[in-house]
């Protein structure tokens, strides 16, 4: 494995940059593509090069150092952390394709676990059923077995059943946290975090630094993650606020399979985020066999031969071949219809600047007639959240980070505000943490 401390010098440009700019920055991703490297992003914001700078960043550039990236770079290496920045060759492979990808990953645990293609994400409420617990067990305890390494959030319920039940049979998982990879939370699962971590079949992954404590904020961010990692993702159990159907939407942005599970009764609102997902075309997760098989059109590769096709209860084998180059899946249409209507852009071409408030193809009659409609449409009951509602109205499709500048909101509390918002029908969000008023 490539020594992921041997450039010292250039990893303190990239946890400088996290320290400035946070931690989903479209503004962050469109400099490194302009200016092509860490250190020349922080050269250009130290001389006053960038204009479009923003706010929050000009304040936290005036409050950390290089210095503090050094001693923040150290501290990983003295305590087994590492750091994956966007140009490490063990850089997941899969999440540097999505939108929004992290610009520095740390990892506590097994890192070539990162490059398991067959890599499945499950997610679900902290308060599963009984029914749920049960099935979410046996499909990733399956799962496990034949080779796949299950991705979940690393909370209560769903999430720590998936990464207990693939550990037990055997199994690797990926916890994605909201927080750094060195803080114990949730203390709940301290004994899941100390099997994780002591067997080598576990990881601990986030975009935070070392010491970032957990904040609300913090959660929706890390779920383009959880679905960013794999090929697919599975929820298991939802009621119509739950933050898993974030997942599910990053999911479809980002053009990954959905699985979800049907609803062990249809009339239970614990379940009554499932229905609109399955209607909208999510795959009905009944089996391991379903996610074999969906795997299987991208990766036979890794799929033992046989004559009467694939054998789900044998080990598949990964790491011996070349990923195939099989197109987008055929991601539902509805849970799709944020997306612009072209192909999944590449990096390139998320990272690269566009318009703030223009709409493609809009006429100044159809401007008049969106502000008309927003003078007589509701707004959020909290001062925040009309702020930021008002704002897209007479702006139109905005990027986060010129939301949070325009309303001098930090960055974080803002996009917290945004994902409530959204569940509450006053906001949508589209590709390359844009957003708009409904």
């Amino acid at each position: 494995m490539t020594d992921l401390h041997e450039k010292p010098d250039l990893l303190r440009y990239w946890v400088w940059l996290s320290l400035v700019f946070g931690a989903g920055s479209m503004k962050l991703l469109s400099y490194l593509q302009k200016l092509g490297s860490p250190a020349s992003v922080y050269d250009a914001v130290q001389a006053g090069m960038l204009r479009d700078l923003p706010h929050s960043a000009q304040k936290a550039m005036t409050v950390h150092s290089l210095n503090e990236a050094d001693n923040i770079v150290y501290y990983c290496r003295t305590h087994d952390i590492a750091l994956l920045p966007l140009d490490s060759e063990d850089y997941p492979p899969m999440l540097r394709e999505i939108g929004t990808p992290p610009v520095l990953l740390t990892a506590m645990g097994n890192t070539d676990l990162l490059k398991n293609p067959l890599s499945f994400s499950v997610v679900g409420t902290r308060h599963p059923s009984e029914y749920t617990e049960r099935v979410t067990t046996g499909i990733v305890s399956a799962l496990a077995k034949t080779g796949f390494t299950i991705v979940s959030g690393f909370a209560k319920g769903v999430d720590a059943i998936a990464h207990a039940a693939a550990l037990h049979s055997g199994g690797s998982t990926i916890g994605v946290l909201g927080c750094g990879v060195n803080v114990n939370y949730p203390r709940e699962n301290q004994h899941l975090r100390e099997l994780l971590l002591s067997g080598g079949n576990g990881l601990l992954l986030s975009e935070y630094l070392p010491g970032s404590q957990p904040t609300p904020a913090n959660f929706p961010k890390r779920n383009r993650i959880l679905s960013g990692l794999g090929y697919a993702s599975a929820v298991m159990e939802a009621a119509l606020r739950s933050g898993s159907l974030i997942t599910a939407q990053c999911a479809a942005e980002q053009g990954r399979y959905l699985f979800c599970v049907p609803p062990a009764d249809v009339f239970d609102p614990r379940y009554a985020g499932l229905i609109p997902l399955m209607r909208d075309g999510a795959i009905p997760l009944m089996s391991h066999e379903d996610v074999l098989m969906v795997y299987y059109s991208r990766y036979p590769q890794y799929y033992p031969a046989s004559e009467n096709g694939i054998r789900p209860s044998e080990r598949l084998v990964f790491g011996s071949a070349e990923q195939s180059s099989a197109d987008t899946p055929p991601v539902q249409q509805e849970l799709h219809r944020r997306l612009p209507k072209e192909s999944l852009p590449t990096l390139e071409s998320a990272v690269s600047p566009a318009p703030l408030t223009a709409v493609p193809g809009a006429s100044g009659a159809a401007d008049a007639g969106r502000n008309a409609f927003a003078q007589d449409a509701p707004l959020p009951d909290d001062e925040d959240g009309k702020r930021i509602v008002l704002f897209l109205r007479e702006h139109g499709d905005t990027y986060a980070d010129d939301i949070a500048d325009a309303l001098d909101m930090d960055l974080s509390v803002l996009l917290s505000a945004l994902t409530m918002l959204e569940l509450e029908g006053f906001v949508d969000s589209l590709f390359g943490k844009q957003f708009r008023a409904v």
